[in-house]
């Protein structure tokens, strides 16, 4: 096998192994409605007796898992009428009044809960999430006095702090809204909307500079906030264990466990059941580590002909095609990548084929935007001093990359180092003079100075 077939086959495992866990299209747009395999929803329906709430209970929870609420609805009245005395089902029937938007039943099930401080299903947090739904339902309600006193009563739900500081916002608390958010951040200095929350709150309050620095950090915290509460990660497992999307799932794990041939047919048949992006890019991955090139570019291409070019499918296409000899192509599929997100190995691979091509210059240039990747990657989880590395290398690479001498001078700017903050801003500006950021960086760099 040649170099490059070594390094490519190398780099898919390490980008293409993100496949799974970046879902951002799950169901394909098709011109034909896709068939759904309702199958194991049909065999619970037979198995239901009518005189008995556990079977009522089950069916409940598969039609939760697939979004059909009414029914659900349906299935929990009977579990009531049968089992009034085994509460369990109470909070996933408030759950399913919540979803259909009949907030006024939903509350009066999570006040139940509340009154006779029930701990299922979520233990000793279910009272508080019961009165986190209940002032998000009074804020569907529009109705803010409300929403603000049962938010307060959630107590320890980081949600529940977070919309209570924007209503605290809202409603001229400014300042409290801030001690809630110094709260949050001292447990989750990672979530940038924490940060952004607290930028709004200081301006309220007429703190420039503070409003100013919390910006500044939300664009350097990566984690974004829990939008859902326990109850959704159990659906999200149930769905991972019927039908296709089992089969699915069973193709992932057997790849991991080596076992690439086993997990390709397992990655076919859930294809064959329901076409889905992240599914066909499944195969196609599986298609290329078994020595099926061909077959991976096929079905890579038709993922962008349904539902258009993603970076991930785009690189299928290029690491497929390199392995095919068509280096061109390959270059071609890895920029249309690059123009979507790029990302440090994408521009590795770019840097290969131009050694491959004798363009020394072209080598460097790529590896240069590979360690600017990896510097802004850095300096987004707020790592500085791996980012000034990383950015260091970039410039000394590759003087004409505007961006990289931005981030160098954000870096040194935060990590203290004036002057070379100055120098790196004033160095963007003369490659790009219209550079706004690079402005702003100066002028508060001549603001501090003047503090």
């Amino acid at each position: 096998m040649k170099r490059v077939h070594w390094i490519l086959v190398v780099l898919i495992a390490i980008e293409l192994g993100m496949l799974g866990v970046t879902l951002k299209r799950r169901v394909a747009r098709q011109t034909t409605l896709p068939s759904v395999d309702w199958s194991e929803i049909r065999e619970l329906e037979r198995k239901v007796v009518t005189g008995k709430s556990e079977t009522w209970a089950r069916l409940a929870a598969a039609y939760r898992t697939f979004g059909l609420f009414p029914q659900a609805e349906y299935c929990y009245r009977q579990v009531h009428r049968l089992s009034p005395g085994d509460r369990g089902y109470l909070y996933y029937w408030a759950e399913c009044f919540d979803l259909m938007g009949q907030t006024a039943e939903a509350s009066k099930l999570y006040r139940q809960i509340i009154d006779e401080k029930l701990t299922a299903p979520l233990g000793d947090q279910t009272v508080s999430y019961c009165w986190l739904n209940i002032g998000q339902d009074r804020l569907r309600e529009e109705n803010l006095p409300a929403a603000i006193d049962a938010l307060k009563k959630a107590q320890g739900i980081p949600k529940a702090k977070f919309l209570l500081s924007r209503l605290l916002i809202r409603s001229g608390k400014s300042d409290q809204a801030v001690v809630l958010l110094d709260q949050l951040l001292r447990d989750h200095p990672q979530v940038g909307e924490y940060h952004q929350m607290k930028s709004w709150a200081e301006a309220e309050l007429g703190n420039t500079d503070q409003a100013q620095d919390s910006y500044d950090r939300s664009l350097r915290a990566p984690q974004p906030i829990s939008k859902w509460d326990p109850t959704y990660q159990e659906v999200l497992r149930r769905r991972k264990a019927m039908g296709s999307e089992a089969w699915h799932e069973k193709s992932r794990m057997l790849e991991t466990q080596g076992q690439l041939a086993e997990a390709a047919n397992w990655s076919r048949k859930a294809v064959d059941a329901f076409w889905a992006e992240d599914r066909v890019q499944q195969l196609a991955k599986l298609e290329l580590l078994t020595g099926n090139p061909r077959q991976a570019v096929a079905l890579a291409e038709d993922c962008v002909r349904r539902v258009g070019a993603s970076a991930q499918t785009l690189d299928i296409i290029g690491v497929a095609s390199a392995n095919l000899g068509d280096y061109e192509k390959a270059r071609r599929s890895w920029e249309r990548a690059i123009e979507i997100e790029p990302t440090p190995n994408l521009f590795q691979k770019l840097a290969e084929l131009s050694r491959m091509r004798g363009d020394s210059r072209e080598v460097q240039r790529y590896q240069a935007l590979e360690q600017y990747q990896l510097g802004k990657q850095a300096w987004l989880t707020n790592d500085l001093v791996t980012a000034r590395a990383h950015l260091e290398k970039a410039t000394s690479m590759f003087d004409g990359h505007a961006h990289s001498w931005f981030y160098l001078g954000e870096t040194l700017r935060l990590l203290g180092d004036s002057s070379g903050a100055e120098a790196a801003y004033q160095r963007c500006l003369r490659i790009n003079p219209d550079h706004g950021r690079a402005l702003r960086g100066l002028e508060r760099l001549k603001k501090s100075g003047r503090n």
